[in-house]
């Protein structure tokens, strides 16, 4: 997608704000999620899972799904290591999607099967309680959600654009869709100048092949848009003419283009002054930040490293030789160590999360017949290892291990908390479970 998630927003931690560098390989297909078995196998449903009421909104419940048993690990390998499971969420039917979002008091998701089913799910950890809100009208394939106050921003795919909606699943609530944006190219929730915003970009093509960029700045909490849109032209390689501007990536949701601008001409020298690196700011509409470039090597290493993570500033990668692990704060990258041999590891297994005050979360799984393993002729367990890096610290330090074999997750981070989401076996998207967990 191009949704330019997010970092740990100021309303709730949410996806956007992790960034994924990789995602683990595909495993082999294998028979369908439950949810595609015959009708006559399908499980009846249960009074805490009636349809929705006509305005979509069910009155919260006691939770009474069973909790699953805790994974179960062989002797002498422990399913779980360093870390406490607090909780665990499954659907019997459909699949848990890949947006879901969590404060220190509740976790949203939505519950989608891939056909017609999109239902958001708010659970309150405290009362063991949900919510839930039919959102199918809205989006079948929901990308980003995040909290607003007591409501829930939720951005997905409606055919090739995005649409977004705040959801109010409050029992004073006169409708449960406060305000609705798109069809658009990204619709993104990002902070500018100290405040939670909504940045809704939309593209037009050029007769010259090109392409003109527009975004609307919205209030995230009331959809009433603020200043007037600066229309941005770039031709098919991301060159402005007029301006002799190269934009390498698009921070923000699009609201800023980060780049290159071409030296102007010195005619006491009599020559072109250098290029140097500048910002220029669709929302108010001129160039920001410019800055001289001292180590041209330098810049375009990082400009790569930029360009390749999406135009975010924050994540986590491997180094340039994949021989280290580095970390990517405000656009600003550190090597950093872990305190296991990296051999260890599936470098396609890596995900990481970075703070806004530097430090992180890097995880990575380990590869059963790395080669170690294999000079010892004996399979390593394959467990999910966490690491956490202090703020400015270069040392990556293991805090949990989770058993996961055959296997994929994907990470997520609320507060001092992580939570999983346990992939659906052959099927890249959604989970059949979600889990939260505390370090020890």
């Amino acid at each position: 997608m191009n949704l330019r998630p997010l970092v740990g927003g100021l309303l709730g931690i949410t996806l956007l704000s992790a960034t994924v560098v990789a995602e683990n390989a595909p495993t082999p297909k294998a028979p369908a999620p439950a949810d595609k078995a015959p009708a006559d196998k399908a499980p009846a449903p249960t009074p805490d899972k009636l349809p929705p009421s006509d305005a979509g909104r069910v009155p919260a419940a006691p939770e009474k799904r069973p909790p699953p048993p805790p994974p179960q690990g062989k002797p002498g390998v422990p399913a779980l290591i360093g870390a406490t499971e607090l909780l665990r969420l499954t659907t019997p039917t459909g699949f848990i999607d890949d947006a879901v979002t969590a404060d220190a008091d509740r976790i949203a998701y939505v519950v989608a099967d891939a056909a017609a089913k999109a239902e958001l799910h708010v659970y309150t950890i405290a009362t063991k309680t949900e919510q839930t809100l039919d959102i199918a009208s809205l989006t079948l394939q929901p990308t980003a959600l995040q909290f607003v106050g007591p409501k829930v921003l939720v951005i997905g795919k409606q055919g090739d654009s995005f649409v977004g909606a705040l959801v109010d699943l409050g029992p004073k609530a006169k409708k449960p869709f406060v305000y609705k944006v798109g069809p658009a190219a990204d619709i993104t929730p990002i902070v500018r100048e100290g405040r939670p915003r909504l940045a809704v970009h939309r593209t037009s093509s050029l007769p010259n092949g090109g392409v003109k960029h527009e975004v609307d700045l919205l209030a995230i909490d009331t959809g009433q848009k603020i200043g007037s849109p600066h229309p941005f032209e770039v031709d098919g390689a991301n060159y402005n003419e007029k301006n002799m501007f190269r934009v390498n990536d698009w921070p923000d949701g699009f609201t800023l283009a980060h780049g290159t601008k071409q030296g102007e001409w010195d005619r006491r020298e009599n020559e072109r002054a250098p290029d140097f690196e500048i910002t220029y700011d669709l929302v108010a509409g001129r160039f920001v930040d410019k800055k001289k470039i001292d180590d041209l090597f330098e810049q375009r290493r990082r400009f790569q490293g930029i360009a390749e993570s999406g135009g975010k500033p924050n994540f986590v990668r491997f180094s340039w030789d994949n021989t280290a692990l580095t970390v990517w704060s405000n656009t600003k990258s550190r090597p950093i160590e872990l305190d296991q041999s990296l051999a260890q590891y599936d470098p396609k297994s890596l995900q990481g999360f970075v703070n806004k005050d530097g430090s992180a979360w890097v995880v990575l799984k380990v590869d059963p017949v790395n080669a170690a393993a294999v000079d010892r002729k004996k399979a390593d367990a394959e467990y999910l290892d966490i690491f956490q890096v202090a703020p400015d610290g270069k040392s990556a330090v293991r805090k949990a291990r989770i058993l996961s074999t055959n296997a994929r997750h994907r990470f997520g981070v609320v507060g001092n908390k992580f939570w999983l989401l346990e992939r659906n076996t052959g099927f890249e998207r959604g989970a059949k479970s979600f889990a939260l967990y505390d370090l020890q």
